[in-house]
């Protein structure tokens, strides 16, 4: 299989492509099922109870806005988004990247759900690979080739597939794209293509580590499961931290500034420095703003205090060798009254002498998500001690989100800026 639909990218035709409108115009015709799955099903199970779309208590005008805002119908809303309802405000931070990366983005979408379906199998997030399947059988897809996408890059693909879901275990895996894969698709994307398939993967992965921890079931409407018989194998992740002598993409430098992006930048026209990280994602206007929202519901919407907040960061910025990320969460976390003891021992992790023990469970949970794309029952329940469904919804999302950025960081290259602490020793 190998095809390729965006606007800038050669096109490659296979069966896939040449089956593609017949198989759409189908689908097209079909109703629309109404949600099947059994709520008492999904409540048996779940961590968090998805919220019911027949209780009007339950489904209100703010959730259901918070699922158009994912680009979804309310009433076609998956057993995650119920699951978020729970919590809207995480639905409204959430939404808007999601929606973009799935409609908007300049990524092929044949791309897009190959790379999703291979994270949902990394992660293990069975909901997330039902969805998606029954998707990819709209493009033409068989059981064969869903065979295939589990057991890997090297399971008989083209070199551009290939090139898709060796990209994904890396962003996975590494957190971060090898130069290899950076290259290939160099060749066909530009920037903000490039920006596209960074976050694109990174979202996915983001999507299951909710799934996983929210303990969402797949969806009656979307019988896939997980193919039998196929090993999840990964490969020996990359030493970490490796950090890139020379960015691959650069800050939008001031002058090459449009009024757009001078609106994203400095709209009140300071003149003050701007962090490479936002330079250089300025690149990209559509992206940049439904990233920014992500980021700022995490910062200053989530309900975690600012001080878990931080340790999570920390944590996870650590986890994945973001520098950058690690040297800018330093200075918030001072300024939150983290001493620099307590920094230091971030990077120890939740064993580390010295922690009270509901900040070791935070450490401990940030661990488990990086380490099995889940948080643990024991470690679910010692946080419910203190958090209700909203905070422990919020503790995944923060490690999540901020996995995604240093994917973001790590893959671009982006300079720490001067006088940036580095990381401490390991």
């Amino acid at each position: 299989m190998e095809v390729q639909t965006t606007m800038r990218a050669p096109v490659t035709m296979s069966r896939v492509a040449t089956a593609l409108a017949a198989v759409a115009l189908a689908a097209a015709a079909l109703p629309v099922p109404a949600v099947a799955t059994s709520q008492a099903a999904l409540r048996a199970e779940a961590r968090v109870l998805p919220a019911d779309p027949r209780d009007e208590a339950e489904w209100t005008a703010e959730v259901r806005a918070g699922i158009e805002s994912f680009g979804v119908d309310p009433d076609e809303a998956t057993p995650l988004l119920r699951a978020l309802a729970r919590h809207p405000p995480a639905l409204h931070g959430l939404g808007p990247l999601a929606a973009y990366l799935r409609s908007r983005s300049m990524v092929a979408a044949v791309d897009q759900i190959l790379m999703g379906l291979r994270a949902a199998w990394l992660c293990r997030s069975e909901a997330v690979w039902a969805e998606l399947a029954a998707e990819a059988r709209t493009f033409g897809l068989l059981d064969e080739d869903l065979r295939r996408v589990a057991a890997g890059p090297d399971a008989g693909w083209g070199p551009w597939d290939a090139a898709v879901l060796r990209a994904t275990d890396e962003i996975y895996r590494d957190s971060f794209l090898s130069d290899a894969s950076w290259q290939a698709f160099a060749e066909r994307y530009d920037a903000q293509q490039l920006l596209d398939v960074v976050f694109t993967g990174a979202e996915y992965v983001l999507l299951s580590m909710l799934a996983n921890s929210l303990g969402v079931e797949p969806d009656d409407r979307h019988p896939d499961r997980f193919p039998n018989g196929v090993a999840r194998t990964v490969a020996p992740a990359r030493p970490s931290p490796v950090r890139l002598a020379e960015p691959r993409l650069l800050p939008l430098p001031r002058e090459d500034w449009s009024g757009e992006v001078r609106a994203l930048l400095d709209p009140d026209g300071t003149g003050q420095p701007v962090l490479n990280l936002y330079a250089t994602l300025a690149r990209h206007p559509a992206l940049y703003r439904p990233r920014a929202v992500q980021s700022a519901y995490i910062r200053t919407g989530a309900t975690l205090t600012a001080r878990a907040r931080e340790i999570l960061i920390l944590r996870i910025g650590w986890l994945c060798g973001s520098e950058y990320e690690w040297a800018q969460h330093v200075r918030v976390a001072r300024r939150v009254g983290m001493s620099d003891e307590e920094i230091r021992r971030v990077a120890r992790g939740p064993d580390a002498p010295g922690w009270d023990p509901f900040e070791a469970t935070l450490l401990r949970a940030a661990d488990e998500l990086h380490r099995t794309d889940t948080i643990s029952d024991p470690t679910w329940q010692a946080l419910a001690e203190r958090y209700g469904p909203a905070e422990r919804i919020d503790v995944a999302i923060t490690v999540a989100g901020y996995r995604m950025v240093s994917i973001a960081l790590n893959s671009l290259g982006t300079e720490l800026e001067p006088g940036r602490e580095l990381f401490p020793p390991r």
